[in-house]
């Protein structure tokens, strides 16, 4: 097992707020190469990291991310409170520029940036992706695009972007034509759509599993074939498997 093999979803989520920079720099400082993060726009069209269409469980404020400016946002704090209290009451949140700028201080790490279905509804599809793979030039090398909405993926492919996984939330037809277009190196699933009798070994794509939580469920995992984990306590995980860069495991 190598570090490869895990992906810190949204960072390292189980200690610090979700999809902000503290999280990413914590989790690829405990020893993690992979990183997952979730990217909505701007009133101005800026990509921001960030889950939700709605402010309130990150930020604790009312409103949708789309109708503020980048600089209002910016002023708001990342804090997640109801699930962290207020430790991180100053914690801004994360620009997709951030990220770019913490890849390069990161040369062995890579990015899986997905891009969410209401950003795409709200604004277009050529505005988000154009938008996204425009930030991430300098390192589009170390970055998957990643969505639910495979048309968004297929649009990217055909502007000249190179690399994709594919996210489901259920098991999928494994001979879709837009899947067959796009080629992705992966294919992400809900743990829980993956049906006990499938051989993993034996699909078209390799598969990684997302919202795994224990040492003993991502050995099972990898022992049915899943190439990778995707998982909020990547520094457990690192650390379970011998894998964790001990001077940063700074945890209980």
């Amino acid at each position: 097992m190598q570090a490869t093999n895990f992906i810190a979803h949204r960072g390292w989520r189980q200690h610090y707020p979700e999809n902000t920079l503290i999280a990413f720099q914590e989790a690829l400082a405990v020893g993690a190469l992979n990183i997952e993060l979730d990217i909505q726009l701007s009133a101005d069209g800026v990509p921001f990291v960030f889950h939700d269409p709605n402010l309130d469980r990150m930020c604790g404020c009312e409103g949708l991310i789309w109708n503020f400016s980048a600089e209002t946002l910016l002023s708001l704090n990342a804090a997640e409170a109801e699930r962290l209290g207020d430790k991180f009451h100053n914690n801004p949140m994360c620009l997709l520029a951030d990220i770019v700028d913490l890849l390069r201080n990161y040369p062995d790490a890579n990015a899986y940036v997905e891009i969410k279905a209401e950003s795409l509804s709200h604004f277009g599809t050529a505005k988000v992706v154009d938008a996204v793979t425009k930030v991430l030039k300098p390192v589009a090398d170390r970055c998957l695009l990643i969505s639910f909405e495979l048309d968004a993926l297929i649009y990217a492919q055909q502007a000249g972007w190179q690399r994709f996984a594919a996210v489901f939330d259920y098991w999928p037809d494994w001979q879709l034509a837009t899947l067959a277009a796009l080629k992705p190196e992966v294919i992400f699933c809900d743990k829980h759509c993956v049906p006990p009798e499938a051989d993993l070994r034996c699909l078209p794509w390799p598969l990684l599993v997302y919202e795994v939580g224990t040492l003993q469920e991502a050995k099972d995992w990898f022992a049915r074939g899943t190439v990778a984990i995707e998982t909020f306590l990547v520094g457990e995980m690192l650390r379970d498997f011998n894998l964790a860069d001990n001077a940063h495991v700074n945890y209980a």
